[in-house]
C-alpha cells in the first residue's frame, strides 16, 4: 500500500517520534511510504536512508499559509497514496485542504486534546486513549469518526539483571506540565529524610533547563542530579535504570512510558491521563499529580523493595508486549488503511 505520514512539527517530542517510528515501522512491512516533514525538523535524519521511504519536506509559516497547501498538494499528486495520515494541528490543517477534490481519505492522529477547528477537513480521528475519545465527543466528533489506536514503541522488550546499580531515570521536555519540578523537590524530601540519593539522570532540555538547575541546587540535590540532554537512543538510556519516574502534571499519553516498560524497569508514575490507562497497581506505583510527598514515598517504597519492583516491571513488560508493541498495534493502524482506501474507491 502506498501511505503518507505528514507532520510538520519542528522539535523531536512524544508525537514526532511516534511520527518516525511509524514510518519506518510501515516501509519495513513492505508498503511504500513518502514522510512529509519539517526540512529543519529533527525528524528528517532519523528518517533519511530508510528503505522503502521517500522523504520531502515542507515548510509551514502558521496554519494560514497557502504555499505550504500548494506544496502539500503536488508532493500528494506526484506520489498518489492511498491514504494519508496527519500528526499534529498544522499538518491536519494543511493536509485536510490540500486533498480536497482528490477523494483521498486523511487520517489523523489525536496526539492531545486538541484544537478540533484545525481538524475541519480530516476524515478520521485516531485518539490513543479512551479519555482522548471522550474529549473529541464532548467537542462534538461523532463517535462514528474515530478509532481509538494507541500508542507504541518499537523496542524489544527485555528485562535487566537484577544486580544492576540503582540509577533514577526521568525524560522528557523540560517544561512545567512534565512535573520536573515536582520530581526535584521529591528527591529533596527523600534527602530531608536521610535517604541516599542514588545517581539521578534526567534526560531531555526545553525553557526551563535553567530554573530546574537553580532547583537542585535549592534542594540540595546537585550532586546526585546529571542533565542527560536529549537520547537518541531510548533502549540504552532506559537500559542505565533501576526506576523511572513519569512526574507530569498533564500527560496525554506518554510513550516514555512504552520504552521503560519494554526495558523492564519499574515505574513510578503520576495518575493523569495516559498513565492511568496504560498501568494499574500490577505494573506501576502511581501517585496523585503535583505532590512531591506522595511522590517521595512511591520512589522509597521502590527502592527500598526491588524485588517486588521487579514483579512490577515484569508484569508491565508483558502489557507492553501484548498491547503497546509495533507488533501488537501496527496491524491495527494496516487494516484501518485497508478500510478506508476501499471506501475512497
Amino acid at each position: 500500500m502506498r501511505i503518507c505520514q505528514a507532520m510538520l512539527a519542528r522539535g523531536f517530542g512524544g508525537a514526532e517520534r511516534y511520527f518516525v517510528d511509524l514510518s519506518r515501522e510501515l516501509a519495513r512491512r513492505g508498503h511504500q511510504v513518502l514522510a512529509i516533514t519539517h526540512p529543519s525538523g529533527m525528524a528528517v535524519s532519523a528518517l533519511r536512508g530508510t528503505a522503502g521511504l521517500e522523504l520531502a519536506t515542507a515548510r509551514s509559516l502558521g496554519t494560514w499559509d497557502p504555499v505550504v497547501v500548494r506544496r502539500l498538494r503536488r508532493l500528494l499528486l506526484e506520489f498518489r497514496p492511498a491514504v494519508v495520515q496527519a500528526h499534529l494541528a498544522r499538518a491536519a490543517h494543511h493536509t485536510g485542504k490540500a486533498v480536497a477534490g482528490m477523494h483521498l481519505p486523511v487520517v489523523s492522529k489525536t496526539h492531545n486534546y486538541v484544537n478540533v477547528r484545525y481538524y475541519r477537513h480530516v476524515d478520521l480521528f485516531i485518539p490513543a486513549t479512551h479519555d482522548q475519545a471522550d474529549y473529541l465527543a464532548g467537542q462534538g466528533i461523532a463517535r462514528p469518526r474515530m478509532r481509538v489506536i494507541p500508542n507504541f514503541s518499537v523496542l524489544p522488550a527485555a528485562m535487566p539483571p537484577p544486580d544492576r546499580p540503582d540509577t533514577i531515570l526521568a525524560m522528557g521536555r523540560f517544561v512545567r506540565k512534565k512535573g520536573f519540578q515536582i520530581l526535584l523537590a521529591a528527591l529533596g524530601e527523600l534527602r530531608r529524610r536521610g535517604v541516599t540519593l542514588p545517581a539521578v539522570l534526567l534526560a531531555g532540555e526545553g525553557p526551563l533547563r535553567r530554573e530546574l538547575q537553580r532547583l537542585a541546587r535549592r534542594h540540595g540535590v546537585e550532586e546526585s542530579v546529571r542533565w542527560a540532554g536529549w537520547q537518541d537512543d531510548a533502549a540504552a538510556f532506559m537500559d542505565r535504570g533501576t526506576l523511572f519516574v513519569l512526574p507530569s502534571l498533564d500527560e496525554p499519553f506518554g510513550i516514555v512510558l512504552l520504552e521503560a516498560m519494554a526495558r523492564g524497569v519499574p515505574i513510578v508514575a503520576t495518575l493523569t491521563q495516559g498513565p492511568r490507562e496504560i498501568l494499574d497497581p500490577g505494573s506501576a506505583l502511581l501517585v496523585p499529580p503535583d505532590d512531591s510527598n506522595a511522590l517521595a514515598d512511591a520512589i522509597a517504597q521502590s527502592l527500598s523493595h526491588p524485588a517486588a519492583a521487579r514483579d512490577r516491571a515484569a508484569h508491565a513488560s508483558r502489557v507492553y508486549q501484548s498491547r503497546y508493541s509495533a507488533e501488537a498495534v501496527v496491524p491495527q493502524l494496516e487494516s484501518l488503511y485497508e478500510e478506508l482506501a476501499r471506501s475512497a474507491q
